[in-house]
């Protein structure tokens, strides 16, 4: 069955978090952090993710995302020796600038000729993202938007991955069947898992190596340069 449209995860798939920024503003405050300590956390996160969604894939078990960001936050607290006292106060900081529009605003330079080459291509391409509905305001300001077909933010439609039921919007939207379409995200159970619930094959995008173990059973991209070859497999 040919490839007809190519699905995208939106946070840390297409869009980054400035991380650099908020290490930067985490150290002033007398918590020395680096780039790297965020890369290290989402690791752990995601690992700790995937251990408890991955059983639970078909039950549709609510707020994954949830799940990720207290793990991704109790991991980030505690290698950053934030002392217990202080945990509340930081965790709240940290969650608006993580929920700051402005702060998903990195675009790595292989996003857009990716996006391109498929457009050309003529695939059917959309964004399907388990967010606080502002992604499609974030994907514009970023210059993105207009590559989508549609954009489905889990807090506008009310459901979010690893639920089926917002890939099945997706192929509706996109008038396919699942076995016409690929998603790419960035998380193994809630992307890749979520996908195949809806019969979707699924690929990684693992920039900074959280799945370096072999432990996945999908291609796994390092950048969205990649994208253009395992399309062509698909």
């Amino acid at each position: 069955m040919p490839l007809r449209a190519v699905f995208f995860d939106a946070g840390n798939t297409l869009l980054y978090p400035r991380v650099d920024e908020l290490a930067r503003e985490l150290t002033a405050a007398g918590y020395p952090a680096t780039v790297d300590d965020f890369h290290a956390v989402e690791r752990v996160a995601k690992g700790k993710l995937d251990a408890w969604l991955w059983p639970q894939l078909g039950s549709a078990p609510p707020q994954a995302d949830r799940f990720y960001w207290m793990e991704y936050l109790h991991a980030l607290l505690d290698r950053l020796k934030v002392p217990l006292d202080q945990h509340g106060t930081m965790t709240t900081e940290i969650v608006e600038r993580f929920r700051d529009i402005q702060f998903w605003s990195r675009v790595f330079p292989d996003t857009e000729p990716a996006l391109q080459s498929l457009e050309a291509a003529g695939y059917f391409l959309g964004v399907i993202s388990n967010s606080i509905g502002t992604i499609a305001e974030q994907l514009d300001r970023a210059g993105l938007a207009g590559y989508f077909r549609f954009i489905l933010d889990s807090a506008v439609v009310g459901v979010e991955k690893p639920d089926p039921a917002i890939f099945h919007m997706a192929l509706d939207k996109a008038g396919v069947s699942a076995g016409e379409a690929i998603f790419i995200g960035d998380t193994y159970a809630t992307d890749v898992g979520g996908a195949r619930q809806a019969g979707i094959r699924g690929l990684l995008i693992d920039r900074f190596g959280c799945y370096n173990d072999g432990a996945v059973d999908c291609r796994r991209l390092r950048t969205l340069g990649e994208l253009a070859e395992a399309v062509r497999e698909f």
